[in-house]
């Protein structure tokens, strides 16, 4: 659903109010027919919803469902792990503020069962869960496999980190290495993926700084690819699109396929404010732009 730069670039903007094709198409520089197409997949998937607000000639805006807001708490993750490992020295794009407690904004990720953050470690998948991804059921779509697309909107952390990991298969990847994982055959078995693709995805993570590759046999040379500390802090964003997953058409709501160790329940994951402990909504957001050269925006 919003694995390709396009539907994240058109979600992203739906999320800072933009409803109108024409505004859509104009912020993006997107080809009509390739934003016609995400509009109408994110509508068939039920993350946005169109309504007319002209009928001659007849004209729709896109607004964000509940299933379309509920990805926040991704969008959370991603923005704090871009802001903590990709931002140098000029600092992070956007600022966040919780209108709830009235301070900055810093996501954290807790167990919802004992309130108690989530570690990497402490995370359990059950290896007999993995298997590979389910085949798409929109393979008329071009999907696009440049990940520099992902900065191509407003710059925020979210594309900046999307395109740090590349594409859907970088995220497979580091759910399987946070799942134990560490062998090219054990990753090629599960996702059934060329091979090729897979060596340029694994160098892809490697390069980026999620993994890092270690000889465990020298003859012949075989490797293994582990989590480092930067890919371990990527935790919150795969355990949170996980949970947004697992509401999906066709999920099953009970998934105990992930427990977190420090209690033994089934792990759902919650992002709260760092300060005030409460469930981040998006509508107690103010979003603070920092465009280069331009002075912040703020908005909610």
């Amino acid at each position: 659903m919003i694995g390709d730069p396009w539907s994240f670039l058109v979600h992203q903007e739906a999320f800072f109010g933009v409803r109108r094709f024409d505004d859509f198409q104009r912020n993006l520089n997107v080809a009509r027919n390739t934003l016609t197409d995400r509009l109408a997949l994110l509508v068939r998937h039920g993350l946005l919803k169109k309504d007319v607000y002209l009928t001659r000639p007849q004209r729709y805006e896109y607004r964000l469902t509940q299933r379309g807001l509920d990805t926040y708490p991704y969008a959370l993750a991603l923005t704090q792990w871009g802001d903590q490992w990709l931002s140098g020295t000029d600092g992070p794009p956007i600022m966040l503020r919780h209108i709830t407690c009235g301070k900055p904004l810093v996501p954290l990720g807790i167990c919802g069962s004992c309130r108690r953050r989530v570690h990497p470690e402490d995370v359990l998948i059950n290896p007999t869960s993995l298997k590979g991804p389910a085949p798409t059921k929109d393979s008329s779509l071009r999907y696009s496999s440049r990940p520099e697309l992902y900065t191509a909107g407003r710059q925020t952390s979210v594309g900046r980190t999307l395109a740090a990991v590349g594409d859907r298969w970088g995220f497979f990847l580091l759910w399987l290495a946070l799942a134990g994982i560490s062998k090219f055959d054990h990753f090629h078995r599960i996702l059934g993926i060329a091979r090729t693709t897979l060596t340029a995805r694994l160098e892809r993570l490697t390069h980026e700084g999620f993994l890092e590759r270690t000889l465990y046999q020298s003859r012949p040379a075989r490797y293994g690819y582990h989590l480092t500390e930067k890919g371990r802090a990527f935790t919150p964003v795969l355990l949170t699109l996980f949970e947004w997953g697992k509401g999906g058409p066709g999920a099953d709501a009970g998934d105990v396929s992930v427990l977190h160790k420090a209690c033994g329940d089934p792990l759902q994951i919650q992002m709260v404010c760092e300060h005030c402990k409460e469930i981040v909504d998006p509508r107690d957001v103010k979003v603070i732009e920092r465009p280069l050269g331009q002075p912040a925006k703020e908005a909610r």
